[in-house]
């Protein structure tokens, strides 16, 4: 029996279709508490590595949940990660322009909050119910991020870390005045170049918050979910290697701003 050409192409088109249709309801399913939500509010707050809040010494110590006074006053940390340093590189207009970017192209209409908005005392409840009364939305994005590099040894660190943050800049030169790059070291060993570093990551706690009834449709604490790794995780740059790179900081910065896109790209869902 001989089929048109036409018969065939529709026959490949109704089976793409179908083929989508299954996907569509797949995703649907999984973010179906996500429908409505298009006019989406951003609180965005830097968390340095070396600062914790009243009975929270870290970012990923709790979620962000209605509860949580989501500008309580800072205070130094109990403990701090020896090896942490805390990037000036990744500051708070970076990190607005990269998640307005981003939630723009899942289809979100984004509004980055100005701050002072409220008291360091207001939770984010009370952050949420204030701004609905002025510029109602559907939704609430709250996000702490920490942009942290650690040293493969901690007395390479900068002596003042525990207190202050760093331009990368400034972390390249602690191989001396005019060093240009430093040893990204692909495997941390306990013989691993001096004055190297082994990671560069920024940490996210975020929760997503339906404005109607402050239900959190998503929520994580330092990049992770109540523990469990992401599967996806090691599908974003940088990954582990075998062998030591020297990196800049141009380097540097650009590999901890495409993990982070990657990162995030695979977290929050397209409106819909």
């Amino acid at each position: 029996m001989i089929i048109s050409r036409s018969l065939v192409v529709i026959l490949i088109w109704a089976l793409l279709s179908s083929c989508t249709a299954l996907s569509n309801r797949t995703y649907i399913q999984k973010y179906a508490p996500f429908q409505g939500i298009r006019r989406v509010a951003v609180f965005l707050q830097r968390w340095p590595v070396y600062l914790g809040k009243p009975g929270r010494n870290h970012l990923g110590e709790d979620f962000i949940t209605t509860r949580t006074p989501f500008f309580a006053p800072w205070q130094p940390a109990a403990q701090m990660n020896p090896r942490a340093v805390d990037i000036l590189d990744i500051d708070d207009c970076l990190m607005g322009e990269l998640l307005v970017n981003l939630l723009e192209s899942k289809g979100y209409q984004v509004s980055l909050v100005e701050m002072p908005f409220a008291p360091e005392s207001a939770t984010a409840g009370m952050l949420m119910a204030q701004y609905q009364a002025i510029n109602p939305v559907d939704g609430f994005l709250f996000c702490y991020y920490s942009p942290t590099l650690f040293f493969s040894q901690a007395q390479a660190a900068p002596p003042e870390h525990t207190r202050r943050s760093y331009s990368l800049q400034e972390v390249v030169q602690t191989h001396g005045p005019g060093a240009d790059a430093i040893i990204w070291v692909g495997q941390r060993r306990p013989d691993s170049p001096s004055g190297s570093m082994s990671h560069a990551f920024i940490y996210l706690s975020i929760t997503f918050f339906r404005a109607a009834d402050w239900q959190a449709l998503m929520a994580e604490a330092d990049s992770q979910v109540g523990g469990r790794v992401r599967p996806w995780i090691p599908r974003c740059p940088p990954a582990a290697t075998d062998k030591n790179y020297r990196a800049d900081a141009g380097i540097i910065r650009n590999l901890m701003v495409n993990n982070l896109k990657c990162r995030l790209n695979f977290q929050i869902p397209y409106a819909f």
